[in-house]
């Protein structure tokens, strides 16, 4: 069981409005551990993601009030995403050290997974392909886990990352003139 305080971390124009499952798993498995490990601090991780919407808020919240508040919010989001990832970790029987798996080849975390960037636009564009990366990574690891609870958490997850697209999208649209979506 976890104890999570959702609501120090909702922020609600900026998430799925759904509510989050319990986080627990049906037994310990070290490799899905292993597995989420990549999601909570690999190269395209939540860690990655809080890291650089921080950095890019620094640069907004100076040009735009309103974008660099979405950029700070979007960050305290992933955070909650971190946490989730933590416990369900822990609960699998593995340990949230700031380090990837498959996609570090087991190494910890550094500041070269972030896209900087120099201009608005192109952090923006880098933004929105970070959350189609991280969906694309927690529908891969959906199917390789089989356990229920897990994929729950996961798929709920991806709401949060859809609603960040949007988000996202909507800004660089207003600054930008364009919509991104990748091949």
């Amino acid at each position: 069981m976890s104890d999570i305080n959702y609501e120090s971390h909702q922020r609600e124009k900026y998430a799925d409005p759904s509510p989050y499952p319990e986080i627990k798993v049906v037994s310990p498995n070290p490799y899905y551990a292993e597995l989420l490990m990549d999601d909570y601090a690999g190269v395209v991780s939540e860690f990655t993601a809080i890291s650089q919407y921080l950095y890019h808020y620094f640069h907004f919240k100076v040009f735009d009030k309103d974008l660099g508040e979405l950029l700070e919010n979007v960050s305290i989001n992933e955070m909650l995403h971190m946490e989730i990832l933590a416990d369900t970790i822990k609960m699998l029987g593995g340990d949230p050290i700031i380090r990837g798996s498959f996609s570090t080849y087991g190494n910890y975390w550094n500041g070269s997974f972030i896209y900087y960037g120099t201009n608005l636009c192109e952090r923006l564009k880098a933004d929105i392909d970070a959350e189609y990366k991280a969906i694309e990574a927690y529908q891969k690891h959906i199917y390789y886990i089989n356990d229920p609870n897990v994929r729950q958490i996961l798929q709920r997850i991806i709401l949060d990352e859809k609603v960040h697209i949007r988000l996202f999208n909507q800004a660089l649209r207003k600054f930008c003139n364009y919509e991104y979506r990748p091949l």
